[in-house]
């Protein structure tokens, strides 16, 4: 705007200088029409008008410099103008493309934050849930080393009870008979002796086998509830487990089924291999 004004400011006063020449000139005209006239004017006005011809001449050249000058100022501002607006063009456009790049820098930003939510949430679920199945492997962990300890107290039990029953007396070898041609005779009890008591018998460790089993786990016949109530077995191994049968041995639960050996070896106890 500064550049505009000074433009119509340069071109208003060449305006001026181009109208005071011109005033100029028409008065050295008339004065030299009042000249040519013979006996119409005074040597002295003659003078006097000749004196003012030599001064607006002087004028007129002043004013024909003062005109190039300012010509050759308009120009220049002129000049000066035309690479001010390109300038201004150029630094319209840089300001377009860092708003655009801004905008864009603005958009990576808002993804790269919704990216880092969406991490947070998904990592806080995560640990939510991991949270929860150490809750419920502690769980297991802890009915498992109940059973265990329950199993342990029932050996013992059994192992003293087994200590406690009386050992079966020996029986006593047959006496000779005094004749031989005469077979023994049976001695008769007295009529009020009562038969001596037999004692019982202790049970045979196979007996005590055979008893022990009822609390385990057929493998080869448990339901999936029993797999993972009793056993607490996960989903995925009570389904490994169901879908291999049958077993001849409890290793095949590692071998065959692909159960994971640790968690055969806490079971182990637990489980029998049923026909």
């Amino acid at each position: 705007m500064l550049i505009d004004g000074s433009s119509r400011s340069a071109e208003t006063i060449v305006f001026d200088v181009g109208e005071c020449m011109r005033e100029q000139i028409v008065r050295g005209l008339m004065a030299l029409v009042l000249v040519g006239l013979p006996g119409c004017v005074s040597q002295g006005t003659y003078d006097q008008t000749l004196n003012d011809l030599q001064s607006t001449k002087s004028h007129l050249d002043r004013l024909r410099v003062q005109n190039e000058a300012l010509n050759k100022q308009v120009i220049g501002l002129k000049e000066s103008n035309a690479k001010h607006k390109e300038e201004l063009d150029k630094t319209n456009a840089q300001i377009a493309l860092l708003k655009e790049e801004v905008g864009k820098e603005r958009q990576t930003a808002g993804n790269l934050v919704k990216d880092l939510d969406r991490q947070v949430k998904e990592l806080a679920k995560a640990k939510k849930d991991l949270t929860q199945e150490l809750e419920v492997q502690k769980q297991r962990y802890e009915d498992s080393l109940k059973t265990i300890k329950r199993q342990a107290k029932e050996l013992k039990e059994r192992e003293k009870s087994a200590l406690l029953e009386p050992p079966a007396p020996q029986a006593k070898p047959p006496a000779p008979p005094a004749d031989a041609t005469k077979p023994p005779e049976a001695p008769s009890p007295a009529p009020n002796e009562a038969a001596p008591p037999v004692p019982a018998a202790p049970a045979s460790p196979s007996n005590q086998d055979a008893k022990a089993p009822a609390n385990l786990v057929d493998i080869n016949k448990a339901t999936p509830a029993d797999l993972t109530l009793t056993l607490g077995l996960d989903k995925e191994d009570s389904d490994k487990l169901v879908k291999n049968r049958p077993y001849k041995t409890i290793e095949e639960l590692v071998t065959k089924a692909g159960i994971a050996k640790t968690t055969v070896d806490k079971i182990r106890e637990k489980v029998t291999v049923g026909p």
